[in-house]
């Protein structure tokens, strides 16, 4: 069975597809129990990402969010298989 990763998915409002964020494990937790309120105050926040990075967010410009337990994080922004910055 693969291992799962943490991930946080963003629903940008006007954007169809959601963006996805490999989390830092321990961003994970802690992120899980602060969402609703970042989400409620619309405030900007940074956030750790699983390959050492730093993710920051605008709350104020998402519709809706969620923690999730992904099996591949390939795809997401953060990602240590993907590398560092854009164009990866």
């Amino acid at each position: 069975m693969p291992e799962l990763k943490p991930a946080l998915v963003l629903h940008l409002v006007g954007v169809a597809q959601p963006l996805h964020v490999a989390l830092d494990p321990s961003e994970s937790e802690s992120l899980t129990q602060r969402l609703p309120d970042l989400m409620s105050s619309g405030a900007p926040t940074s956030l750790a990402t699983a390959d050492g990075g730093v993710f920051a967010i605008n709350f104020a410009h998402v519709a809706t969010a969620h923690v999730e337990s992904a099996r591949s994080d390939a795809h997401a922004y953060g990602a240590p298989s993907r590398g560092t910055g854009f164009g990866q």
